[in-house]
């Protein structure tokens, strides 16, 4: 069955690479861009991880369940054919496929796309730092109808860092596991290391690199809060990860539906803590007039890049295909006791902002996103 598979995506391959490439210059006037590949692999722990359980779990301090997540992205310069196949085969290890099916937005243009017109009214309050008190100078204030559609660099931080779920397909993008109506999840025991491939029909050089265990899933944060008063300092603690080159801590929450309030561990820095670090403090009183807040927390992994043909340092040979792999995991847990919901995502939503989703999706309307 694979070597039927595979001759005929062989067949299919001179006629759609002519015009893949034809479009590509054409649309360019010049060298197509590279064919950009992106593997995001994710460790979710506390409520991204376990639904209800593991919403549970973060809400009392953490100790949710865990899950792997994987996220493939094929990006053509020009628009796809629409007979194509592409496939990302995996090693063994990983438990799924071993052929994992590219599925995705084949064109560029002509929607009208789905971005809120919708401006929230209201204020985000910014304060940043690790300690027992707010700094002076502290908070920084934003009121939404004075932003003129600029948003503050701390508010796309917290807005990609939610990114994922509900996110619309990008144009002459191919997915994974967008689409796969078969797939169920990745084992909690898959491993990432070994050999991948990636092609299409329309692909003239498939994307190959392999994977060492440098790049395998992180293990859990294990975030935990040693608090749950929301008017005295929180202290922050989560496990040493070996391969973590940083981590990213943001907190919010809201007053109403017109106030939110963002806590970040640092300003201006990307990671904001270094990788020795596991412990923060969240300052006294920042989330006193909020129902509840939630911490979500960010190990930044290691990243690795791949190309084809391979470059020596300043060289500038035209790239036929460039692949980024990254590592990276996740944790949240609740600060204060919110009370129970009907559903465990509306919940968690809910808990952050209550009666406040409106304002939080203006947010991420401002981002197109």
């Amino acid at each position: 069955m694979f070597l039927i598979r595979e001759k005929t995506m062989q067949a299919r391959k001179q006629g759609a690479v002519l015009a893949a490439v034809c479009g590509g210059v054409l649309a360019s006037g010049a060298m197509a861009a590279p064919v950009g590949y992106e593997m995001n692999l994710r460790t979710y722990s506390g409520m991204g991880a376990g639904g209800a359980t593991g919403m549970m779990g973060a809400m009392f301090g953490g100790g949710g369940s865990v899950s792997k997540q994987m996220d493939l992205r094929l990006t053509n310069p020009a628009d796809i054919p629409g007979s194509y196949e592409a496939e990302h085969i995996v090693p063994d290890g990983m438990g799924v496929g071993p052929e994992l099916p590219l599925k995705g937005e084949r064109r560029s243009g002509g929607g009208s796309g789905s971005r809120e017109s919708e401006q929230s009214e209201g204020k985000v309050l910014i304060y940043w730092g690790c300690g027992a008190t707010v700094p002076k100078g502290q908070p920084q204030v934003f009121d939404f109808k004075n932003l003129g559609g600029k948003v503050p660099p701390e508010v796309a931080a917290m807005a990609r860092q939610g990114r994922g779920k509900g996110e619309s397909l990008p144009p002459r993008t191919l997915w994974w596991p967008h689409g796969d109506m078969g797939f169920t999840g990745i084992p909690d025991n898959a491993t990432a290391v070994g050999d991948h491939r990636v092609k299409a029909s329309f692909m003239e050089q498939e994307i190959r690199y392999a994977l060492g265990k440098e790049m395998d899933f992180l293990e859990p944060m294990n975030l935990k809060a040693g608090a749950s008063d929301l008017k005295a300092a929180i202290p922050l603690q989560w496990d040493s990860l070996s391969r973590a080159k940083g981590f990213n801590l943001t907190a919010v929450g809201s007053v109403g539906d017109k106030e939110v309030i963002i806590w970040m561990a640092a300003k201006n820095k990307n990671p904001m803590l270094p990788g020795s670090q596991t412990r923060c403090t969240v300052p006294a009183g920042i989330f006193q007039k909020a129902q509840g807040a939630m911490v979500m927390g960010e190990a930044v992994g290691p990243t690795q890049g791949f190309a084809y043909p391979p470059r020596k340092p300043g060289e500038k040979k035209p790239l036929i295909w460039a692949a980024k792999v990254r590592v990276n995991g996740y944790d949240n847990v609740m600060l204060g006791m919110p009370g129970a919901r009907e559903s465990a995502e509306d919940a968690a939503a809910d808990s952050v902002v209550p009666g406040g989703g409106g304002m939080m999706k203006g947010i991420k309307g401002l981002f197109g996103n």
